[in-house]
């Protein structure tokens, strides 16, 4: 049972759980003096890891909860929360659709595009970000009761809870002497349910832990925030109201703010800056962990930053999959790619 649900039993009828994943991901030290530390949620699943998977374990017990038939959502080109959704969809035996917006072409933005297509998902290609999540919100299928819209990312209350027990995970491997506490962890910031999640998860399970978020997606979708503390506070705040409504006496603290870094963030969206490829090399060539440009390689730059800042051990968060793709099944109908999509691969 997660140790969430083992800590409070009174969540074990409303939050529904699918498990599908390899919990708890182990943690290892980085360095031989025990400030330098890594949380592997790159194993998070036998075929595929990464954060999103850990967000699916409670999302998918709310399609199998609702009888879900078709799961839409939309991402970069290279999404891989829209890859973790298509396997879950795949291995759920549901449609999934994914609407897609422009990202810089990359290795890794190749390989997950076609590891979608061999799932069985339907790729839109959409254009631009705006675009996309214009036709995400406006889909004709919208109020259709067996349809599941899963915003970017796989990010939504359930996605919340997940981290909320993920720091519990965490509080019950430093009690069994597999860390310290972590004076921060820092992660990287997309959607901002990994971060709303630890961040109200550390709190509540009594950490004194800092949690440091890395804005790696764009602060503002035209004139709607996107990725801002507010954003993120919003989930926080979501959250905290559902806990406290099913807990015994509820939470005694108000909702905690989250700490949100923008000076890692660079150019763009999935545009490297020096720094993040610095920390890519580091991590590959010192500790044998692959990392990306597009999330991990920025939060890894701010993690090897706040080594040098910070006076007690500081945690890593990888969020990136290190699975070989090519343990992904194949489902029997692939859908063809757009042009698009196609030229993208040729690049």
């Amino acid at each position: 049972m997660h140790p969430l649900l083992q800590q409070y039993p009174s969540l074990q009828g409303v939050l529904p759980c699918a498990g599908i994943a390899a919990l708890p991901t182990p943690v290892s030290a980085l360095d031989s003096h025990g400030q330098a530390w890594v949380k592997h949620d790159d194993l998070t699943h036998p075929l595929y890891g990464g954060n999103k998977i850990r967000k699916l374990e409670f999302i998918i017990g709310e399609w199998r909860q609702r009888q879900v038939r078709e799961v839409i959502t939309f991402g970069a080109v290279g999404t891989n929360a829209g890859l973790a959704t298509a396997l879950a969809c795949h291995q759920e035996g549901i449609r999934c659709r994914v609407l897609l917006f422009d990202q810089p072409p990359s290795a890794i933005v190749r390989a997950n595009l076609l590891a979608m297509q061999q799932l069985g998902a339907k790729l839109d290609y959409c254009g631009s970000l705006f675009q996309t999540a214009l036709r995400f919100y406006l889909h004709p299928r919208r109020l259709l009761p067996d349809h599941y819209f899963l915003f970017a990312g796989c990010a939504n209350p359930a996605a919340t809870y997940a981290y909320v027990n993920a720091a519990f995970e965490l509080k019950a491997q430093i009690a069994e002497g597999q860390l310290p506490e972590p004076e921060e962890i820092v992660i990287p910031v997309g959607s901002g349910s990994t971060l709303a999640g630890l961040t109200l998860g550390c709190r509540l399970a009594g950490m004194q832990t800092r949690v440091v978020g890395v804005r790696v997606a764009p602060a503002r979708l035209g004139l709607i925030p996107a990725c801002t503390p507010d954003t993120v506070f919003s989930q926080i705040r979501t959250a905290h109201v559902f806990l406290s409504k099913h807990l015994p006496g509820g939470i005694a603290f108000p909702p905690p703010r989250p700490v949100l870094l923008d000076t890692y963030y660079g150019p763009g969206y999935g545009e490297s800056t020096p720094e993040a490829l610095a920390a890519i090399r580091r991590f590959d060539d010192d500790h044998d962990i692959k990392l990306e440009q597009t999330y991990t390689g920025k939060a890894a730059a701010c993690f090897l930053d706040r080594l040098d800042a910070c006076q007690g051990p500081v945690l890593f968060w990888n969020t990136f999959n290190s699975r070989p793709m090519g343990n992904l099944p194949t489902a029997t109908t692939r859908h063809p790619l757009s042009p698009p999509l196609t030229r993208i691969l040729q690049t």
